[in-house]
């Protein structure tokens, strides 16, 4: 099938890159960025080995939304604080035989974008990392593919035309059946965002500091206890289950740099979406990823005291951030404190059953052993059921 035109809504990093792409491979491509913000240069990308891809002369940058009724395929690229108003526009405008594939951190969007733009809507997941440069380049920072799910006739077939385009731009896009699971999965990855907007450090330096990825570790546990409790089985959108990951998190440096190298090929100037949004003096979308597992808990009574104490720092940087001011970002150390004494102070509470499973994280070498169930069950706060999770049985 011949695309009239792609459009992609947010030239950001991630929407930037992929519309350069397929621009490169010789496809027609809109990137339209909300009414405010004026088009910059063609955004150039390069992907994680290096290679520059220059968008063509036919791809179109706009503001207009009136252009987005020549569009057939659409790919929403826009920080999900956007969501509500994009869905908004994409309703009056968008023709009802474009297919609409919501490439956004967390679990809500594409419900948002379905509710005003129907069946047509598909949830996308970039596996990768992409940051903007000095220069404006969107650079992909780790390697990865893209996820989408599947659409009913007669959007199906578009959505295979897209695997295409993306097959001739050099990326991989898989259609999924079970992109609730996929979504899942990618938040929990996705809870270092708030571990690296609090400290400052970008993905590599924090896979290389031992009280990051113990943060980080804790944040993800909490995120399996609470899916659990809610009925979600998060799948894998990496080389490690997610049941693994905070045992892997928490083995010696030697074991988990290497392996992020391998695994990921994490390039050293790499910085996760919630950190560029600090830099550029925005709000960001912890709400949507750390704040969620916090939300999940509390709709249940429970409490994710590692999810809350990222979430509370980030949420002060924003406020200096957004007024004028440098964040005061605290040392992997630091927050490694903080956690620890929001555990301990859980451990106590009668008001959180799941914080005080949460509790055995402070035994770090049972942690990094697989949580052994019978580390878990000697501790104060034993739970079988938890340790099921945990564990991944």
């Amino acid at each position: 099938m011949a695309f009239e035109r792609i459009g992609v809504v947010g030239a950001g990093a991630i929407g930037g890159y992929l519309g350069a792409r397929l621009s490169a491979a010789g496809y027609p491509v809109t990137l339209f960025q909300r009414a405010g913000k004026e088009p910059g240069p063609p955004p150039l990308a390069v992907n994680a080995k290096g290679v520059v891809y220059a968008p063509s002369p036919s791809l179109r940058q706009t503001s207009d939304p009136q252009e987005l009724a020549g569009i057939n395929v659409c790919l929403v690229a826009v920080k999900t604080l956007a969501v509500p108003a994009i869905a908004e526009t994409l309703s009056k405008h968008l023709a009802p035989s474009a297919v609409v594939v919501s490439f956004q951190n967390g679990l809500r969007a594409a419900g948002v974008l379905r509710a005003a733009l129907g069946d047509r809507v598909v949830p996308g997941i970039v596996t990768y990392n992409v940051y903007i440069d000095e220069l404006g380049r969107r650079c992909q920072a780790t390697t990865g593919k893209l996820l989408a799910g599947i659409a009913p006739e007669p959007w199906k077939r578009r959505l295979t035309a897209l695997q295409t385009a993306f097959r001739a731009a050099g990326e991989t896009l898989e259609l999924r059946k079970d992109m609730d699971r996929v979504a899942a999965g990618k938040l929990l990855v996705n809870l270092n965002n708030g571990v690296c907007a609090a400290t400052g450090l970008g993905i590599a330096a924090s896979l290389a500091d031992r009280d990051a990825r113990f943060c980080y570790a804790a944040c993800i546990r909490e995120g399996l206890v609470q899916m659990s409790r809610a009925g979600m089985r998060p799948a894998s959108v990496t080389a490690i289950p997610p049941a693994l990951l905070p045992t892997v998190l928490l083995l010696p440096n030697w074991v988990v740099t290497p392996m992020a190298r391998a695994v990921a090929g994490v390039r050293p100037e790499a910085r996760l979406s919630t950190l560029q949004d600090l830099d550029h003096g925005r709000l960001t979308e912890m709400g949507d990823l750390n704040g969620a597992i916090v939300e999940m808990a509390q709709e249940r009574g429970d409490f994710a005291p590692a999810n809350e104490v990222v979430t509370g720092i980030v949420r002060e940087h924003e406020l200096r951030v957004t007024s004028g001011r440098a964040p005061n970002y605290v040392s992997p150390a630091e927050l490694r404190r903080r956690v620890e004494s929001a555990f301990l102070s859980a451990r106590s509470s009668s008001r959180s059953v799941v914080s005080q499973a949460s509790c055995a994280t402070l035994d770090e070498r049972s942690m990094a052993m697989g949580f052994l169930p019978m580390a878990w069950r000697a501790s104060p706060c034993g739970s079988k059921r938890a340790t099921a999770v945990v564990l991944g049985t």
